[in-house]
């Protein structure tokens, strides 16, 4: 990603400039104190992890000598290390957040005057994808890290998800992550009136399952398409065959499977509905969580290049939308 996104005339940015060159002004200046800075916070993690383990340790002996009874020190090992864990993060997490405070601005100025929330709020519209059913049901949402832009005349948002759902086993509740990732709306420019649901192909039994589900919840039926690779990884369910099939032309699939490959997936869930295009990305890493104590800044760049393929994605999808092929990659 070595250039600009071509958005730059409507947030009123200047000149493009080169990734590389941006980097070297608005990041680089900073690294070297900031990598100090890690240094002396790991070393005070060290410390007090040391710490900890003494303290627990003397208190424990403590408690047991006083009691005779070895069983008792067993609550002391237990909230000393619950409190500890506490503790001993904080360091990694004032780096985190110094870090967070260094990239941040200036690549959402970079990447066209982007808009950015780090507590969403009531900015994004979760219903919608709940009402899709292009991410598994749940009953506990955590958003954050909201991105708000606007792309060839077309708005998009993109937030991080952490997505769970209780279940109950016996008497005691739980519970279960169903999604984590990046969520992303974008609204389409031709305008449409069906819904198009496109899952990842789960294999004949876990087809026949959803089919059923879709069928007692919704008025979608299966969209046969003239496109082999793309029926080879997808389902697609729409209440408008005829006009689903207009929505989907080959080269729009032929770039949804390119970015799915680009985001290491063999599909992602997608869907067209109440004129948006929504897609789903599950992820391990937190997106704006690059700054790992563990990890020297030496590789910041690296990890700044990455957020800001993962910040143009939205853009890649609206790329498609126009029937185009995504220009960045991830």
């Amino acid at each position: 990603m070595d250039e600009r996104p071509d958005n730059a005339d409507e947030a009123g940015a200047g000149e493009k400039q080169s990734f590389a060159d941006f980097f070297a002004e608005a990041i680089a200046p900073g690294l070297p104190a900031m990598e100090e800075a890690r240094k002396e916070r790991l070393r005070a993690t060290y410390v007090r992890a040391v710490g900890l383990a003494f303290v627990i340790a003397l208190i424990t002996g403590i408690a047991v000598a006083w009691s005779g009874e070895v069983i008792l020190g067993f609550p002391v090992v237990f909230v000393g290390l619950l409190l500890g864990y506490l503790w001993i993060r904080i360091p990694g997490r004032r780096h985190r957040e110094a870090v967070r405070s260094l990239v941040v601005e200036p690549l959402r100025r970079y990447l066209g005057g982007l808009e950015y929330h780090r507590k969403p709020g009531d900015r994004f519209d979760l219903g919608r994808f709940q009402r899709s059913g292009i991410v598994a049901g749940f009953d506990k949402a955590k958003l954050e890290d909201l991105l708000i832009g606007r792309y060839r005349d077309t708005d998009y948002r993109v937030v991080e998800a952490r997505l769970r759902r209780r279940r109950k086993r016996g008497s005691k509740e739980r519970l279960r992550m169903t999604f984590a990732g990046l969520l992303c709306e974008v609204s389409v420019p031709r305008a449409f009136s069906c819904t198009v649901i496109l899952l990842e192909d789960k294999g004949a039994l876990g087809n026949w399952a959803i089919d059923l589900l879709r069928s007692r919840l919704t008025n979608l039926s299966p969209v046969p398409l003239d496109h082999t690779d793309f029926e080879a990884r997808y389902q697609v369910y729409s209440d408008d065959p005829e006009e689903a099939r207009g929505l989907l032309q080959p080269a729009f699939l032929d770039s949804l499977l390119a970015i799915a490959d680009a985001a290491g997936q063999g599909a992602l869930n997608c869907a067209f509905i109440d004129s948006r295009f929504l897609i789903a990305i599950p992820q391990r890493r937190n997106l704006f969580e690059i700054g790992r104590l563990h990890r020297s800044l030496e590789h910041a760049e690296e990890d700044v290049r990455r957020m800001a393929a993962e910040f143009t994605l939205p853009q890649r999808l609206i790329d498609t939308l126009h029937g185009e092929r995504p220009r960045l990659t991830l």
